[in-house]
């Protein structure tokens, strides 16, 4: 069995990122997108079961998307080694920031693998 890699790309000359959270978000239909609470440069896309399917990243936070993953697996998704100092939960998944105030998006985690039907 080939484990899927979930997919993310990044438009360097508009500064515009989007990670998949898994790798089967990407056929999924979007119910809403909404600003993340805490970081206004990260869109949520919320998929009809109401889960994440995925995150927009603008300015500043799409810079990190410049890098190759130092970390990935079904349910973690590290973008740098930086420390986690800060972190936010919507939905199953935790997002981690390398600032106190949730910024420098540096990857997420899903804590709640049965609502996004990873083993």
């Amino acid at each position: 069995m080939t484990q899927l890699k979930r997919t993310i790309t990044y438009e360097q000359n508009i500064d515009i990122g989007y990670i998949y959270i898994t790798p089967q978000a990407e056929h999924v239909k979007i119910k809403e997108t909404i600003e993340l609470d805490v970081n206004e440069c990260v869109n949520v896309d919320i998929d009809q079961e109401g889960r994440v399917a995925g995150l927009e990243l603008f300015a500043e936070e799409s810079e990190v998307l410049r890098n190759t993953p130092v970390y990935e697996d079904d349910l973690s998704l590290r973008l740098t080694n930086k420390e986690i100092l800060s972190t936010y939960h919507l939905l199953g998944v935790e997002f981690q920031f390398s600032t106190p105030d949730h910024n420098g998006l540096i990857g997420f985690t899903i804590v709640d693998p049965i609502r996004y039907n990873v083993k």
